[in-house]
């Protein structure tokens, strides 16, 4: 065993990668600790903004890009708004695939990576001890990069709020790609009104679509429930496999950082709180980490690790956090101003295609919402 490592990156999934791959990059000695082996699943919807894909500097290969998407229908109630860029704003991508291409690129760059969970760690001020059931590793700094719900983000963050937390459900669900091709084409299917605070999709992947629902968890008591109800609603077998996760929401301040340990991705609650993204997020805050780690004191590493992250990630978090509370106040009003202002859909779109940020998209929005919905945040 390795006496000590430079940076220690607790979970493999994109946060993880990126932090452990940026720091390589700078000939640092780093280790990934995962409870699990990979490729394995991950349930998740699958699309991957232009935004995200921007955070990579390699193409993607065929086996991980699935469909190009170039634009949304959007449905609430007996509303249905369908609009389309002249361009791609995102892909739908095999995650289990996309994930364990993001490790082996950190692999190709030095790291090391151990199927060993990390139970705890201990920052003495000079190295982070960090225990899993095999024994103790050393580093100079440790990145957490493991999840919402893993206890060793709750040692900085302290744990999460229920009212702060979403929760989804997911499905894939076969079918020959003519019929996928004909019932969506390249349109993300986006519907409204089946979970408080949030949304029910249906994606088309290549052979086979991914169905699922999310929301806020405080607002969903029954989700398998309405999960079946939404399957059923749109022509998909109720007994369909289901797959759930918790992600929280983005836009809500944390600390996500303490002496020599950072926290990366949704272990930091970076995940966009209107559409539930964080693939972006994961990356941004994972290059983020893995580049500070190794240019700035650890004196001042954690002051200066959540001052970037504010500038860059936090601000705009929070545009879209209040952008989520909007919509989802009363949905009703907002899709009818969606449905007459044809240009709403269109302009959210550049914000997913990495065109426009929320906070243009919220002053350019404002203006055009009426007083009553404004009232009513």
């Amino acid at each position: 065993m390795k006496q000590i490592y430079d940076l220690i990156v607790a979970g493999g999934g994109p946060a993880g990668s990126a932090a452990a791959r940026t720091a390589a990059m700078r000939g640092m000695d780093v280790l990934i600790l995962d409870k699990s082996p990979f490729p394995r699943y991950k349930p998740c919807g699958g699309a991957l903004s232009l935004k995200a894909l921007s955070m990579l500097d390699w193409l993607l290969p065929p086996p991980v890009l699935e469909r190009k998407i170039t634009g949304a229908r959007v449905h609430y109630r007996e509303l249905v708004t369908e609009r389309h860029k002249g361009y791609e704003i995102a892909w739908l991508i095999n995650r289990s695939a996309f994930d364990q291409y993001l490790l082996e690129k950190a692999l190709f760059t030095g790291a090391e990576a151990k199927t060993e969970k990390a139970l705890s760690f201990k920052d003495s001020g000079e190295l982070v001890a960090v225990q899993t059931k095999d024994g103790i590793y050393k580093s100079r700094f440790l990145v957490v990069a493991s999840g919402c719900q893993d206890a060793l983000k709750k040692n900085i963050a302290g744990p999460e709020r229920k009212e702060s937390m979403g929760l989804c459900l997911v499905s894939e669900i076969e079918a020959e790609e003519e019929r996928i091709v004909e019932r969506l084409g390249s349109s993300l299917d986006i519907y409204f009104g089946v979970a408080e605070g949030g949304y029910g999709w249906i994606f088309p992947h290549r052979g086979y679509y991914s169905v699922g629902i999310g929301g806020l968890s405080s607002s969903l008591p029954h989700p398998r429930q309405a999960m079946r109800r939404f399957l059923r609603d749109n022509g998909f077998s109720e007994e369909a496999r289901l797959s759930g996760h918790l992600i929280p929401q983005g836009g809500n301040r944390r600390r996500v950082a303490r002496g020599r340990v950072l926290l990366a991705g949704d272990a930091a609650g970076f995940v966009d709180p209107f559409t539930g993204e964080g693939i972006y997020y994961a990356l941004a805050s994972g290059r983020m980490a893995g580049e500070m780690v190794g240019d700035m004191p650890a004196a001042i590493l954690a002051r200066s690790y959540e001052s970037r992250i504010e500038k860059k990630l936090g601000r705009d978090l929070r545009y879209a956090l209040f952008f989520s509370r909007i919509m989802h106040s009363h949905p009703g009003i907002f899709l009818r101003t969606l449905a007459r202002e044809e240009k709403v859909l269109e302009r959210y779109l550049e914000v997913g295609a990495g065109r426009m940020s929320y906070r243009d998209f919220m002053l350019w929005l404002l203006p055009r919402l009426p007083l009553s919905l404004m009232r009513a945040v």
